[in-house]
């Protein structure tokens, strides 16, 4: 390379706002020696931040530059929605709940889990990609998940009598019961949303409190990871009724 050739530079600053700490430099120009390359980028740097350059790894995961759904955050400043605090508590408490049902059970490590995938329990509610809930009809889609939540409460009661030593589930039904209210006070018509009936319930736990003690087990199993799938579902489609607003009806 030729140590006299002169850098023609064409710069672009990208900030995400006037105030931001974090912009994108954009350097195009002919070579120059590695040296005064360094310098030029480095005072440019200094003059955009004032402050050390971050890792540029670090920066992008926390900055918001990716989307809310992939870093499981709203990328919004402010405190979260009281739904979303107890569905995170849920999420949590079930999976743990779910997987301290699968070691004592089955006597299984945890990282076999996935091996119990094919058990399902035919009462459980659709996942909410497959209902109103992928469409733009806001209050179809909160009916649709008071409804599912429901079934869950009742399910619930086929866990307490297959695993009652744990000392979760209480937990875990009392905030199903909390979340069911939060999303009914969405709804423009609640009432809309009927509690189960006596049939319904009826053939509900009829489905799972049958079988042998391994499928009533196994049900169980079934039972904790479809709600924790649910309860994911349940805070996307939430999340997107909020960001689209009134597109969102």
């Amino acid at each position: 390379m030729n140590s006299s050739t002169r850098c023609t530079s064409d710069v672009t600053l990208i900030c995400r706002s006037p105030w931001s700490h974090f912009c994108i430099l954009s350097l195009t120009c002919s070579p120059l020696p590695l040296l005064s390359d360094l310098s030029l980028l480095s005072a440019l740097v200094v003059l955009v931040k004032g402050n050390p350059v971050p890792s540029a790894l670090s920066e992008l995961m926390t900055s918001g530059w990716t989307s809310g759904e992939e870093l499981g955050t709203d990328g919004e400043t402010g405190a979260p929605p009281k739904w979303e605090k107890v569905i995170k508590m849920l999420v949590h408490e079930v999976t743990t709940l779910r997987n301290q049902q699968f070691v004592e059970e089955f006597q299984k490590p945890v990282e076999e889990i996935s091996s119990f995938s094919q058990h399902q329990v035919p009462s459980t509610p659709p996942h909410l990609s497959k209902t109103l809930c992928s469409t733009s009809n806001k209050e179809a889609c909160l009916q649709e998940i008071s409804r599912g939540l429901q079934v869950y409460q009742l399910l619930l009661q086929h866990v307490k009598a297959e695993y009652p030593q744990s000392t979760l589930l209480p937990s875990v039904t009392h905030q199903t019961t909390v979340l069911i209210g939060l999303v009914k006070d969405q709804m423009k018509v609640a009432e809309v949303v009927e509690d189960l009936s006596a049939s319904e319930r009826k053939r509900v736990l009829g489905e799972v409190s049958t079988g042998t003690e391994w499928e009533r087990k196994t049900s169980v199993h079934a039972i904790l990871r479809e709600l924790r799938n649910f309860l994911v579902d349940t805070k996307r489609a939430l999340r997107r009724m909020g960001k689209r607003g009134k597109d969102f009806q």
